[in-house]
């Protein structure tokens, strides 16, 4: 036999014979230290939280195995897995609210489909009232600088007035085709939203998770 199996023997027989004579004990705890052999004690010290322990009756029976502590990684990795779980959840609630949504308040997918094309329609409305808005403001800033470009090849001044109109419509021009690319943005959403919506309706009358 080896010195080391003896010393394993020895341990747990100077450990036994103890728990023998104090009763009181009623077990030890063991576990692996640095060097891989096993040490025991009635107490684990703290620096072993992170191995496994076990813990032995008085009869030499292994009544419990105390887990190792996780480590740090081990322990983020479970706290984001714990923090996935936690968002799949809430989107798969969404989805289920959002299911409920659309069953309840269409009756069938042609209503659905006339909802959309209602709402698309009022949104292109206000997109060609926007888009006029751009295509006037940039014949108004062309006309503009034409009168300002013609009086720098004279060698003219600009007028003051003129300065001023250029650099407002300029503004208004921004403005317009901000507002112009909401409004496209607004469109594609609905239009998505709804081509989603009404493949999504369909799949629930026809019984398809």
């Amino acid at each position: 036999m080896s010195r080391r199996g003896v010393s394993k023997v020895q341990i747990m027989a100077g450990l036994l014979a103890a728990l023998a004579l104090n009763p009181a004990a009623a077990r030890i705890i063991c576990w692996t230290d640095d060097h891989g052999r096993k040490a025991c004690g009635d107490v684990a010290p703290p620096e072993v939280s992170t191995r496994e322990r076990q813990v032995i009756n008085a009869r030499g029976m292994v009544v419990e195995v105390q887990p190792r502590a996780p480590t740090e990684a081990e322990r983020q990795a479970k706290a984001e897995a714990t923090l996935r779980a936690a968002e799949e959840a809430a989107l798969a609630e969404r989805a289920a609210a959002y299911d409920r949504f659309l069953l309840e308040t269409y009756r069938d997918l042609d209503e659905l489909v006339l909802q959309g094309e209602r709402r698309i329609e009022a949104v292109m409305g206000r997109k060609a009232l926007a888009e006029r808005a751009v295509a006037d403001t940039q014949t108004a800033v062309a006309d503009l600088r034409t009168r300002r470009d013609a009086l720098l090849a004279e060698d003219r001044p600009i007028p003051a007035r003129l300065a001023e109109q250029l650099q407002t419509f300029n503004n208004d021009l921004t403005e317009h085709q901000a507002a112009l690319d909401g409004i496209t943005r607004q469109e594609r959403t609905l239009r998505e939203r709804y081509a989603n919506d009404a493949a999504r309706f369909a799949a629930l009358k026809a019984g398809t998770p």
